[in-house]
């Protein structure tokens, strides 16, 4: 290598680090605003014992175990509209390989502040619970986080919690698990390609209060039928 060369080399080298350090700045300056009130507990009592309640979220959601089998597949009927926000979601139970154990929880939390509070919950208490998933990891939608003015890109999963409330009936809890925004692009450096790449600029976040009264109130409306047909 002449000294030309290297000279050329080791500019380039300078451009390419000051790209990346403006990169990570403008990265870092992004101004992500959350509108909507943060509640730590969304949560209601539901009328009826737990396998009442058990029942009436097995007919709110999906199931995944019974689209995940060879019969299941070509006789499957989707519980919510098709393209509809929820049909792409799946109910799976604590037994179910796909539901987080208490490390991935811990580990994968993000900035939320609010999950390690189910972790603290006995486990002889969450037995039954189960986890609403969405299975691409690839579907967003809006919700209480803005960037630029505009509705960020947001996704999370469900753990849902109930066990028998002080006096009568079930309380029901909801936590949001990995709640992530998508805020655009941003410059960096990828395992898959040896020069800088545009990739997704995607980040956790605290968890939302609107997605998971949401989930809340489609339980409520199954308990609330299922009360009225007995």
């Amino acid at each position: 290598m002449n000294r030309r060369h290297a000279i050329t080399v080791a500019t380039l080298l300078s451009l390419l680090l000051a790209l990346l350090v403006f990169a990570f700045e403008y990265r870092r300056l992004k101004k992500i605003e959350r509108r909507g009130p943060t509640y730590e507990s969304v949560s209601a009592e539901l009328p009826g014992d737990a396998d009442r309640v058990a029942a009436a979220i097995n007919e709110t959601f999906n199931v995944w175990a019974d689209f995940d089998r060879p019969e299941g597949i070509a006789n499957y009927r989707n519980k919510f509209p098709y393209g509809s926000h929820w049909s792409r979601f799946f109910l799976f139970r604590k037994a179910d390989a796909s539901f987080p154990s208490d490390q991935e929880i811990l580990l994968d939390r993000g900035v939320d502040s609010f999950i390690e509070r189910y972790v603290r919950i006995p486990p002889e208490l969450r037995t039954r619970d189960f986890y609403v998933y969405e299975p691409t990891a690839d579907y967003y939608w809006e919700s209480e986080y803005f960037y630029q003015g505009k509705a960020a890109k947001f996704r999370c999963s469900f753990l849902i919690h109930f066990e028998p409330a002080k006096d009568s009936g079930v309380k029901v809890e909801i936590f949001e698990y990995q709640p992530t925004v998508w805020v655009g692009e941003y410059l960096g450096m990828s395992a898959h390609a040896i020069l800088p790449a545009m990739l997704h600029d995607i980040r956790p976040v605290q968890p939302t209060t609107v997605d998971r009264q949401a989930v809340l109130q489609l339980i409520q409306q199954s308990a609330l039928h299922s009360s009225s047909r007995s």
